[in-house]
């Protein structure tokens, strides 16, 4: 089970049962808490919903969201005072208590006004995925997916929520049949836990709408059990406040470690926490070391700040792109290249004074390497590796692969440039850089869902990092030499000083061994 222990049902004893048609509990007890309260609004409400929505427009989620994950349309509607109105509706339904299985106790805040419509027409889905957690300090976060159905089931073919057991790679969307599937009623609420694996079935016809949100907890105790305070004394622990998306090892033996709570954490070598870096208001989702004791850092809340390791104090914010930013990278003449969800590549100087940019690709440019004095490697959602000479932003060379790619790294150790490239498939590529040239020399399946990092080891192995929670190391042909497992995606790998392996993930850990 990869929910929570707690149960929405039954009732609270004052609810108010005139207020919905029925309380259902569409999934076994088994797989997690959730609970579907058809009636919740009326069709009129439905229908003012949607207008409303219409009417301020829609917009695509790529901005956001990678197609390859999802394509549907949505808005974000800050509207305090209807989610008010629909907190005191839900009031009556929702639980007002959940305890954690190590002895938390969380009690119900409110629901978050951050209100996000989303339209799916047809051919457009959300795959497999679960819901994040939305963090307002250490105290105060979302525990359960709200979700009204707007549109009737009636009017649309397809556009069921589907419910599975595990994630990518590990029985899920892609190894068989969901174990529930929740058909949309117009006016019903499903609240369920962020944990749920879950997917927007594609839309085949018609026009699906719904509101999303999320329920806010507060921590009603500091009370720690001891095997929970065991792992926070544990080296690198507690890990963050949600996914822990990248790593970067730093000239003086520490470790900084990025993610969904917008914070950097520097660590030492052992795995001790020494400081936070605070200023972003999205996940961090770069992190480069530059001369004179400086971290750059870029995030989803489209900035790129120039940090003092030594005291902690941000140099430098600058709007870095007209979208999420997505990666940074160093290049060997010293200036700076970030790349970003609108497919444009930034380059800058070490100072984050914008220098020029271009437009790199047709899809995120989801990772960046630096390769020779001003040589840039970018793999992007639109399936592409380019090359490019980032002084002038043009392109050397480049490889269409036919799958979003995720991650890309280059090895020039051996005094030959061997560039190794992954994406959705599953599939490690290695390619040699030679001659202006691009020639994919061997690829191997790697992982059974998307893999979202490689990374080169200073002795010529390769660590992949997948969606099917797995970290594996290889050796340049593709043998594998080790794997290490996370509960949820694996997201990043380096090796500490010492020659351990240290890996992050979904599942919020720094993971060493």
């Amino acid at each position: 089970m990869n929910a929570a222990a707690h149960t929405l049902l039954p009732l609270r004893a004052d609810a108010a049962s005139s207020a919905v048609g029925a309380i259902e509990r569409p999934l076994p007890a088994w797989l997690g808490a959730c609970a579907l309260i058809q009636g919740f609004l009326d069709a009129a409400e439905c229908a003012a919903l949607i207008a409303a929505a219409e009417s301020r427009g829609f917009a695509g989620a790529g901005g956001d969201y990678p197609p390859s994950y999802r394509n549907n349309d949505r808005q974000v509607l800050d509207d305090p005072a209807l989610a008010q109105r629909l907190f005191e509706r839900l009031r009556e339904y929702a639980p007002a208590e959940l305890t954690d299985a190590d002895g938390a106790r969380w009690r119900l805040r409110s629901l978050n006004e951050r209100l996000r419509l989303c339209r799916y027409r047809p051919g457009q889905r959300f795959n497999v995925h679960q819901d994040g957690v939305h963090h307002r300090g250490p105290d105060l976060r979302s525990r359960l997916t709200f979700m009204i159905y707007l549109t009737d089931g009636d009017a649309f073919v397809g556009g069921d929520t589907l419910f599975y057991a595990h994630g990518p790679g590990r029985g899920g969307e892609a190894d068989g049949a969901p174990l529930a599937r929740v058909r949309p009623r117009a006016g019903a609420l499903i609240l369920f836990d962020h944990a749920l694996w879950h997917a927007g079935e594609a839309v085949a016809a018609g026009v699906k709408h719904l509101l999303r949100s999320d329920l806010m907890y507060q921590r009603i105790d500091g009370h720690r059990e001891p095997a929970q305070a065991a792992r926070a004394d544990a080296p690198f622990a507690p890990g963050h406040d949600g996914y822990v998306w990248t790593l970067a090892r730093l000239r003086d033996g520490r470790i900084a470690s990025a993610g969904r709570d917008a914070q950097v954490r520097l660590w030492s070598g052992d795995g001790r926490e020494q400081a936070r870096l605070r200023g972003h208001a999205q996940s961090v989702l770069g992190l480069c070391e530059l001369p004179g004791a400086r971290l750059a850092t870029v995030s989803r809340d489209r900035g790129l700040r120039i940090w003092n390791l030594a005291d902690g104090r941000c140099l430098r914010s600058e709007v870095a792109h007209d979208s999420a930013a997505l990666c940074l990278a160093r290049l060997g003449d010293g200036r700076l290249a970030s790349g970003a969800a609108d497919g444009r590549i930034s380059v800058w100087r070490d100072d984050g004074e914008p220098l020029h940019g271009w437009a790199a690709h047709a899809g995120w440019v989801w990772s960046l390497c630096a390769l020779g004095g001003s040589g840039l490697l970018s793999a992007s959602e639109d399936g592409e590796l380019a090359w490019w000479d980032a002084q002038r932003g043009e392109r050397i060379a480049r490889l269409h692969c036919g799958v979003a790619l995720r991650s890309v790294d280059a090895c020039t150790d051996t005094g030959d440039a061997w560039v190794a490239f992954a994406g959705v498939d599953g599939r490690v590529r290695i390619a040699h850089a030679a001659d202006g040239g691009l020639r994919c020399e061997r690829d191997w399946p790697a992982h059974d869902a998307a893999v979202r990092r490689v990374r080169w080891f200073g002795d010529g192995r390769l660590a992949s990092c997948g969606e099917d929670g797995r970290v594996r190391v290889w050796d340049r042909d593709g043998t594998l030499l080790h794997e290490r497992r996370h509960d949820n995606f694996a997201t990043d790998a380096l090796l500490l000083d010492d020659g351990r392996l240290l890996s992050c993930g979904y599942d919020r850990v720094l993971r060493t061994g």
